[in-house]
């Protein structure tokens, strides 16, 4: 006890001293500095449980510091541990004051530290205790005496490697720290430390019991070498003074080589299930992994985890559908490499983990949370835990194979470590949330999948792989391929303009739609005149211009009750554009979908559909590109197709009301077909006007024997019903010239554009209010393959698009009266024209023969009109010929 009064007595006088200035060496508070730094282990075997030591020496003039002490920081390389769980704690209250009066029990002891102050006579070598951690950020706290005064240790993770910091805060400035070398053992309980395993009062009165203090618990580690020989490593301290607390003093000191890493084990257990077993369905997943750690006092530790590699199954993919209302977490929000919590959004969190470290005092729990995308490497997330003082942020990968989708998650660490931390994790579990939008989808049949998985070991050597079955057993009898279609105009009214709109869908579980070909009805047409094209240059880069934009698209995709819908809220539109020929089509449509949902962004998806015109029927089949199976690594799941042509004034409906199917063929990926169609019928056809006019004349020759030219104009107003068929009987005097009809055009040499120039009968122009030019072209005599006894007049009108009208040409009897010439159009295109002009040609090349002279004979014909609502004119106009000086119309 006189020992213990006259060291209080010193150090009371060492306070006034602080007080005063008098203690410090002539105030010259500048040449506070570290002198010397270094590091040692008792043995540097790799995952042994060596006793630790740090030792600092502090420049003095004398014996008298230049300033006294505040802080002492000891940063810890990566990968040495200190496991306090295995020991019982010392409070605070247990510690006391003072030596005298501290009870702190003797298992509670993890290693010693020789401190000097500034009484000449001052080093002391005192306990260290295991003591509560205070809560925040400190993760573990040490106790022990610098001379008379507690001071503590505390242990902090560093978040940039997760190495360990500790540090002694706001020390004794009375104690006048100049130097001390601490050693933390790495088995507390072996017999070698039991002279060292004193109560403070014991140290400050240099008397220790006979024999030492033996522990009262069995031996655990406490202490755990780094499990990685390829580092080299060190230590370094940072000291600061409480006159000059903002000029602190760093020194490093290599920390000793580790060796023998090849003689540690690893081994893990690795277990995978899906949340939802059912096929073509959305889910999460079910992961843990258990690595058994050795925690004998004398056993090497297990090789910490380096990287971990885990690849699903084949059909195992990701579900777009996840993205709808996900939002994504930074790395300022999530707090990486900082001592802070987590700020990620809750829209972000797309599961939740629970890791059991030895080295902490219970399982931390935490959240895993959809990290920004970055070009290129879109699908990362963070798993987070923000417990007991550790500020977990650890980065992951999800490798999308951009051809088949499998999915493959790399955790490989922080940059600055070449790995994950290292630090000793006995399990993890990691739950991936499931429900509608889960983040992945299932495979389309039932069966056993295997994910292969591979864990590498910091310590070197083989990995542990192995594989790991999910069963899927619900659901099996989806497949097939039967999409439904609904389409049609949101107005059906007879001869209106109004938007059109289709849509496909198909369920979970059938095939993908691959591409797509639109049948429209007779009669609905779209008025392309008076559209600006898209530059072909501009198409292939999808930069169309806005005026040439003819509607939008919007498309569901995904597995489950709750597809992802483009576009989103807020997100960039989509669009459909006219533009010019295509693959051999006249006209083609360019839709740009931009692919964009909660924080990703996979680009502009292209599609352009040809416009094919069949020019005998005038029919419309709108023919897709394939259609995008899978965007880097993301497949597309159509659930819903569905397009709005609802540019004002584009879209015709018919002038027929008769029943009408709008039909598809669909391709699948897999090769199968389907074609489904819908209803559709105009209505109030019966309320549209029908009043065409047709006027015929005869020019050239009018004599018997002759063969004039036949000029027919058709005219028509606006916004009445469009005309179905045309019957044309002419006056008894004309006959077919048989001599002038021996050399028609096949349909071989049509097809190949081939006729010979003696079937050309004529020219023929038509103008229709649908198109910027009017159609134009040759008049053909062409045979009909033996289907009627004479060949039929067709009518090869080119333009924009092509068109061909094929008129019957026979003979009528007209009562007892001789057989009369008549031709037939049929099946003309339900669409309007304002004005049509035949011109066929006379003389050598005509067709027709008078019998009489025209200009002393009868010219009436017999002409019926017939409209697609079903309205008929019928008329027996004279034909108009040319008589000496004057026109003759009667």
């Amino acid at each position: 006890m006189r020992h213990l009064l006259i060291k209080i007595a010193a150090v009371a006088v060492g306070v006034l001293a602080v007080g005063s200035g008098s203690a410090t060496a002539a105030d010259e508070f500048d040449k506070f500095a570290l002198e010397s730094v270094s590091a040692s282990l008792s043995t540097p075997q790799a995952g042994a449980h060596a006793d630790f030591t740090t030792s600092f020496r502090i420049s003095n003039n004398g014996g008298l510091p230049y300033a006294y002490t505040r802080d002492i920081e000891v940063r810890l390389p990566p990968g040495i541990i200190g496991n306090p769980q295995n020991f019982p704690r010392c409070t605070a209250a247990q510690l006391g004051a003072t030596p005298e009066v501290s009870e702190c029990p003797v298992d509670s002891q993890l290693g010693v530290t020789k401190v000097r102050v500034i009484d000449p006579n001052g080093t002391f070598t005192q306990p260290i205790y295991n003591m509560p951690s205070p809560g925040g950020d400190v993760v573990a706290r040490l106790g022990f005496f610098a001379g008379v005064f507690p001071a503590f240790i505390n242990v902090r993770v560093d978040p940039s490697d997760y190495s360990l910091v500790a540090t002694v805060e706001g020390a004794p400035a009375a104690a006048g720290i100049l130097e001390a070398t601490t050693t933390l053992w790495g088995v507390p309980a072996d017999p070698s430390h039991d002279e060292q395993r004193l109560t403070p009062l014991e140290a400050i009165n240099s008397e220790s019991p006979a024999g030492g203090r033996k522990a009262t618990l069995p031996p655990k580690p406490f202490m755990t070498n780094p499990t990685d020989c390829s580092l080299q490593r060190q230590i370094t301290i940072t000291v600061r003074s409480y006159q000059l607390p903002n000029q602190p003093s760093t020194m490093s000191t290599p920390f000793p080589q580790i060796g023998g890493c090849g003689k540690l084990g690893f081994q893990t257990m690795f277990s995978l299930v899906p949340t939802n077993p059912e096929a073509s369905a959305p889910t999460g997943l079910d992961a843990e992994l258990e690595i058994p750690q050795d925690e004998t006092p004398q056993g090497r530790a297990t090789s910490t985890m380096k990287s971990a590699v885990v690849s699903l199954p084949q059909g195992f993919t990701v579900n777009p559908a996840a993205a709808d209302g996900l939002a994504a977490c930074s790395a300022a929000q999530v707090g990486f490499g900082q001592n802070s919590d987590s700020a990620c959004p809750e829209a972000a969190k797309i599961g939740s983990v629970e890791i059991d470290v030895p080295a902490l005092e219970r399982t931390i729990k935490g959240a895993v949370y959809q990290r920004t995308p970055e070009p290129g490497n879109l699908f990362r997330f963070w798993l987070v835990s923000d417990e007991l003082g550790v500020h977990l942020k650890l980065p992951a990968e999800i490798q999308a194979d951009p051809a088949t989708g499998q999915l493959t998650t790399v955790f490989s660490g922080i940059d600055a470590l070449g790995g994950l931390p290292q630090v000793p994790v006995a399990a993890l579990r990691l739950h991936i949330f499931g429900g509608p939008r889960a983040p992945l989808a299932t495979p389309p049949t039932c069966g056993t999948y295997q994910t292969s998985y591979s864990f590498a070991p910091w310590a070197g050597g083989a990995s542990s792989e192995g594989q790991t079955p999910m069963q899927i057993t619900q659901g099996c009898g989806k497949g097939g391929f039967a999409p439904r279609l609904s389409a049609g105009t949101i107005s059906n009214r007879a001869g209106a303009f109004s938007p059109f709109t289709f849509t496909l869908t198909r369920q979970d579980g059938e095939g993908n739609p691959a591409s797509i070909a639109l049948h429209l009805p007779q009669g609905l047409l779209a008025k392309l005149g008076g559209v600006p094209l898209c530059p072909e240059a501009a198409a292939a880069a999808a930069a169309c211009p806005p005026a040439s934009k003819i509607g939008s698209l919007n498309a569901a995709s995904g597995v489950g009750g709750a597809p992802l819908w483009i576009p989103q809220p807020g997100k960039a539109p989509t669009a459909a554009y006219l533009a010019g020929p295509y693959k051999g089509a006249p006209y083609s449509i360019v839709s740009v979908v931009p692919a964009q949902a909660g924080p990703f962004d996979l680009g502009l998806v292209v599609n352009r559909a040809a416009i094919f015109v069949d020019p005998d029927t005038a029919l419309a089949t709108i023919v897709t590109d394939p259609l995008p199976q899978i965007l880097q690594g993301v497949p597309v799941f159509y659930r819903t197709i569905h397009v709005s042509v609802d540019r004002p004034g584009f879209t015709l409906n018919p002038t027929g009301c008769e029943a009408k199917r709008i039909a598809a063929t669909v391709f699948a990926a897999d090769g199968r077909v389907a074609t489904p169609s819908d209803f559709f019928k105009a209505t109030n056809c019966a309320k549209l006007a029908y009043s065409p006019k047709l006027r015929l004349r005869f020019k050239g020759a009018t004599k018997r024997t002759g063969n004039p030219a036949v000029h027919a104009v058709l005219t028509q107003k606006p916004g009445q019903a469009n005309t179905s068929a045309a019957t044309v009987v002419l006056p008894k005097s004309q006959f077919i010239d048989n001599a002038h009809i021996g050399n028609p055009c096949t349909r071989v040499q049509f097809a190949a554009e081939a006729c010979p120039k003696g079937s050309i009968l004529g020219t023929a122009k038509a103008w229709t209010p649908l198109l910027d030019q009017p159609l134009e072209g040759k008049v053909y005599f062409r045979s009909n393959g033996g289907e009627r006894e004479l060949p039929d007049l067709v009518a090869d009108l080119r333009g924009p698009i092509r068109i061909t009208l094929v008129g019957w040409i026979d003979s009528v009897k007209a009562g007892p009266e001789a057989s009369r010439v008549r031709t037939r159009f049929r099946g003309v295109p339900d669409a309007p024209v304002s004005r049509f002009v035949m011109k066929l040609y006379g003389g050598k090349r005509g067709l027709i023969e008078n019998s009489k002279p025209l200009c002393k004979t009868s010219r009436r014909a017999a002409i019926r009109l017939a409209a697609h609502n079903g309205r008929v004119k019928a008329t027996k106009p004279v034909i108009a010929v040319r008589c000496g000086k004057r026109n003759q119309k009667r």
